[in-house]
């Protein structure tokens, strides 16, 4: 929620970042073996976006919400899966 406005902040764009994050990192510690390093940095923010984004469709008011909510929860898990695959292929 807007403090000042009582608008409910929309979660698409922060569950949306958090997938391509996600998506991203794990084709980059895929594809590019040597620069896995990035996909750890991407799972990061892919974890950090996709907490707030979890955290935000939580509290969104409507029909959505449990979308909004399975959105941010696949982000979520394939940031999981970019910062570990990034430390697997790392070290």
């Amino acid at each position: 929620m807007d403090e000042y406005r009582d608008i409910p902040k929309n979660p698409l764009p922060f569950s949306l970042l958090a997938l391509v994050c996600g998506v991203a990192g794990v084709f980059i510690a895929q594809v590019f073996i040597d620069h896995a390093y990035f996909a750890i940095g991407l799972g990061a923010i892919g974890l950090f976006v996709g907490g707030y984004a979890i955290s935000i469709a939580n509290h969104y008011p409507g029909p959505d919400r449990m979308q909004f909510m399975l959105l941010a929860g696949v982000g979520l898990m394939v940031s999981v899966l970019a910062f570990m695959f990034g430390i697997i292929k790392t070290f």
